[in-house]
């Protein structure tokens, strides 16, 4: 496939919200993008509910996402479960055009995480080993209008619809090794692929459907794109330490390596002029294409500092930055693009963006029934990069749950918002504001 037909066509994200692809001149453009945060988190309840402030604390077994060095303060073997519960609304407007004002909604359920967690003992120091599964991109999104323009010449109708679903999961297999009583280091190998249980991909159906009537003439015009891609496959690692500083108090470091992905593209776009009047077929156009591409990952890394104020009461500060100017797709002839905008990578001027997160966590412990009742709360800063900078996104958490004995269930709500987000890749000119939920269940049970 050349690079014209892939960049005129559907071309291609891998984490973001990234390119703009005009179809034939309509006023809707689609932009493959993930629903979710595209910024590389972990997973977990008890972590979430914490607004992601996690880094510094880290001690369950899901801190092979957030921090692997965190595995090191397991006491003994342990399976968790995490599922998850998505919503994302964008609610459309625009000042040139505002009877495009329309409202899209999506949600879905999925295993969000899963792990098996062994701690042990070799040559006199602590170790923990696991093995993880975490599903970390959503892509489901949906959208659809009908416009109707008029003027003394011509009257024309629109219909279009957009839907995109998938998801990206990793196999992660961490090890933890205590270095001296204050100090663990650890790593988790992420295995990005569609050889396992899962399909690491996403796919996207476009449809349009217009009348145009200019006097005697009636014309029809159909428009029907799919865009497949699959196979995303590649391997990075989460390096990460975890120092007690000082009594109570913890730094943790985590760092995600960039890495090179490929993944296979299969394209088809179907589009026809018909006269309404005869049936005639006035001219049409089809394109089969597929090609293999790679992309190159982008580092990220974070910073965590946590406050054991007491036995009952923690909180977490975390600074986190991923560097998205580096995030370049390189295409079968050789060009290599941006990830966030599509353009040339000499010409793109993408910005890096930096997390702020902040929670905490009480304890309400009743030794005497064997139970602990958490309260959890949390906000962060979480802004998305754009071909031009970044948009801002903020949220807030609050989580709770139950510990009795060998169980432990925590509980997650999630709210992520951005207002006045450019959209221009689904409809030219216009904004959103985008508004997601997310709720996510824990199940961990110690052996």
């Amino acid at each position: 496939m050349s690079f014209t037909t892939w960049f005129s066509g559907v071309i291609f994200w891998i984490f973001l919200l990234g390119f703009v692809i005009p179809t034939h001149g309509y006023n809707l453009y689609e932009r493959v993008g993930i629903a979710s945060s595209p910024n590389p988190v972990g997973s977990g309840a008890r972590a979430i509910g914490m607004g992601g402030a996690f880094i510094g604390i880290a001690d369950d077994a899901t801190a092979a996402s957030w921090n692997p060095a965190g595995l090191i303060q397991l006491e003994n073997p342990e399976l968790s479960f995490v599922g998850a519960y998505f919503n994302r609304t964008e609610d459309f407007s625009s000042t040139m055009s505002p009877e495009i004002a329309n409202t899209s909604t999506v949600d879905d359920a999925s295993l969000n995480y899963l792990s098996a967690s062994l701690p042990f003992n070799f040559l006199k120091r602590n170790m923990v080993v696991s093995v993880n599964y975490q599903r970390l991109y959503e892509f489901k999104r949906d959208y659809e209008y009908h416009l109707v323009q008029s003027s003394p010449l011509e009257t024309s109708s629109e219909d279009r619809h957009y839907d995109q679903d998938g998801y990206l999961g990793a196999l992660g297999i961490a090890y933890t090794v205590e270095i001296t009583p204050r100090l663990s280091l650890g790593g988790t190998l992420n295995i990005w692929t569609d050889d396992l249980f899962w399909k690491n991909g996403w796919k996207e159906n476009f449809t349009g459907h217009s009348e145009t009537t200019s006097g005697a003439s009636h014309v029809l015009e159909d428009t029907e794109i799919k865009d497949a891609y699959k196979d995303f496959s590649g391997v990075n690692a989460n390096i990460g330490i975890l120092w007690n500083a000082f009594r109570n108090f913890t730094v943790g470091a985590v760092l995600k390596t960039p890495f090179t992905a490929t993944v296979e593209n299969e394209y088809s776009e179907n589009w026809v002029q018909t006269d309404a009047t005869t049936g005639t077929v006035i001219d049409s156009a089809s394109i089969n294409d597929s090609e293999d591409l790679e992309i190159d990952m982008p580092m990220s890394y974070g910073l965590g500092l946590a406050w054991r104020i007491s036995d009952q009461f923690s909180l977490d500060l975390d600074v986190y930055r991923t560097e998205w100017s580096n995030y370049i797709v390189t295409d079968s002839d050789g060009n290599k693009t941006s990830g966030i905008g599509g353009q040339a990578e000499t010409d793109s001027s993408v910005d890096d963006t930096t997390q702020v997160r902040f929670g905490g966590e009480y304890l309400i412990i009743k030794p005497d029934q064997a139970m602990v009742i958490p309260l959890r709360a949390g906000l962060f800063y979480d802004p998305e990069p754009t071909y031009d900078g970044s948009k801002d996104f903020y949220g807030l958490s609050l989580g709770s749950g139950i510990g009795y004995k060998r169980i432990v269930l925590d509980l997650a709500y999630q709210l992520r918002w951005g207002r006045d987000v450019e959209t221009d890749s689904l409809i030219a000119n216009s904004t959103a504001d985008i508004t997601q939920h997310t709720i996510l269940l824990s199940m961990i049970y110690h052996f």
